[in-house]
């Protein structure tokens, strides 16, 4: 560093970076860039804080204009391929990633990224290759460690993901993600070694900070599995006031949206929608835990189907071109609908950000839960494709959701009057859908595929209008990659012990019960 003065004030930006203050990050960088535009550092600290509230292009422009002033910087090139995955252009991220590989075959964090974009693209085998890489590199780090085992879980090796869990649970024991994928992969009894382990570290605790949030889930899920359901109960309830406390989330914006999205579509005709697009488009919708997983790894048992899993992409599309704030744009919504020329335009651009992962051109499946919300924008984009809505026993489905650990995305899950609420929503909406006669939208009910399996199943190959192959009745024996909380339960065969776990915390989750 040039300038020693600057020093106490870039360890203050460094602390509000990790306190995740990032509007303050990015003003008082954008200060210091005026004064000293060839420092490095602050080039970093601002893109990566737009990176982390979302502002990817703004992101590119800070890597871009920094590398004006140092084009070798490594961290910078880095930084900017990883801006380029975050705006999906994976192309380019990959260039520059395998440019830095080639200058830099010992800088571990590129064949990190690179490994993550692979394993977002579902090229798990190339992912766990660059991960190796990159722990070869710098042995005995935990992130590199967590990528691996989180790879190995979705590939469903699950004594691999566990023991490369152990490994960071000794290198780090305060990286309780670790403690949470470990117990998305056993069953628990009360000499297991974890449930031991997570005692201990447990013992004088008063699991108040944020780290112990995952070991409360984890706890859960241990008590649950040798049936101590109210023990089970105590933990889950801290693990999600914890997590509640920590988010901004407010249940009146999602409910807000959802009555905006039913009030711009109430006068518009969804019947029978023309269009040339053509492409083989199959849309599995729901609640979380609704049976979306199985669903997908029935159909994608298929031989001519090729499962996408939970992917941002019409999310990503539709806040791009008609959401501000969680505010809908109906002026653009209603240039929209005139405009076939921007329908063709965005439903290109989502078809060039799958085309990465469907490169056999199968029919292409994409299980992004909260998509229900856009089922409206999906029969105006691809009015060819397939609409599957898959819907559960309302008090099992908030149960599940209740106590599974989802990520900042979910905040309704964490609270049982916030996840009610959000769930008659969904409920409301999914009726105002089906009110528009929307030809290709079916629904599939969890507890009928459970209890019919055969005949469940042949209904959801018929509506997508596929050919019958006996492999959609052995999904459990699918190799597709499964990335989602549900990566066990998806790979075996039917099995009808969740179709009424809700009565054992019945007494407990008393709110969820008096609603249904």
């Amino acid at each position: 560093m040039k300038f020693k003065s600057t020093q106490s004030s870039i360890q203050v930006l460094v602390n509000n970076f990790n306190l995740k203050n990032y509007d303050f990050v990015i003003s008082e960088s954008r200060n210091f860039l005026k004064r000293y535009p060839k420092e490095i550092i602050f080039y970093n600290l601002l893109g990566i804080s737009f990176q982390r509230i979302g502002k990817y292009s703004e992101s590119k422009d800070v890597f871009v204009k920094g590398l004006k002033y140092s084009p070798k910087d490594t961290s910078l090139r880095n930084n900017l391929a990883q801006t380029h995955t975050n705006l999906f252009e994976y192309e380019r991220a990959e260039q520059i990633f395998n440019e830095l590989i080639k200058t830099n075959p010992n800088y571990a964090s590129a064949y990190l990224n690179l490994g993550n974009q692979k394993r977002d693209l579902n090229q798990l085998s190339e992912a766990i290759k660059l991960y190796e890489m990159a722990n070869k590199l710098m042995p005995n780090n935990h992130i590199i460690l967590y990528a691996i085992a989180l790879t190995h879980r979705a590939l469903g090796n699950f004594d691999n993901a566990v023991k490369y869990g152990k490994q960071i649970i000794k290198l780090n024991p305060n990286f309780t993600k670790a403690d949470l994928l470990i117990s998305r992969c056993i069953t628990y009894d009360e000499n297991n070694w974890h449930y031991k382990n997570l005692i201990e570290r447990t013992k004088d605790r008063k699991l108040t900070e944020d780290k112990d949030i995952d070991l409360c889930y984890s706890l859960s899920k241990a008590n649950e599995d040798f049936k101590n359901i109210s023990r089970s109960y105590e933990f889950l309830k801290i693990g999600n006031s914890l997590r509640k406390k920590r988010s901004n989330y407010n249940i009146n914006d999602d409910i807000n949206l959802i009555k905006d999205i039913k009030k711009i579509f109430e006068n518009i005709n969804l019947e029978n929608i023309s269009s040339s697009q053509n492409k083989k488009l199959i849309f599995v919708l729901g609640m979380p835990r609704s049976g979306t997983s199985l669903v997908e790894q029935i159909i994608s048992s298929h031989s001519t189907v090729f499962g996408g899993g939970e992917l941002p992409y019409m999310n990503a599309l539709v806040n791009k071109n008609f959401i501000n704030n969680k505010k809908i744009q109906f002026e653009e919504l209603v240039k929209l609908l005139k405009n076939e020329e921007k329908i063709n335009f965005i439903a290109n651009e989502y078809l060039n950000y799958t085309k990465h992962l469907n490169k056999d051109n199968k029919f292409f499946l994409d299980k992004s839960l909260l998509n229900f919300m856009w089922v409206g924008f999906i029969k105006i984009l691809f009015p060819n494709s397939k609409i599957i809505h898959c819907s559960r026993d309302p008090k099992n489905n908030c149960l599940s959701i209740y106590k599974n650990a989802f990520g900042d995305g979910l905040g309704f899950a964490h609270d049982e009057e916030d996840l009610v609420k959000f769930y008659k929503a969904y409920k409301d909406l999914m009726n105002f859908w089906k009110s528009k006669k929307i030809d290709n939208l079916i629904t599939v009910n969890y507890e009928d595929l459970i209890n019919d399996n055969v005949s469940e199943t042949k209904k959801l190959i018929k509506h997508c209008e596929l050919s019958w192959e006996e492999d959609c009745l052995k999904f459990y024996k699918n190799k597709n990659p499964i990335k989602t909380i549900s990566a066990g339960q998806a790979r075996k065969p039917i099995y009808k012990t969740s179709l009424n776990v809700f009565e054992k915390y019945k007494n407990l989750l008393k709110i969820i019960d008096k609603s249904f």
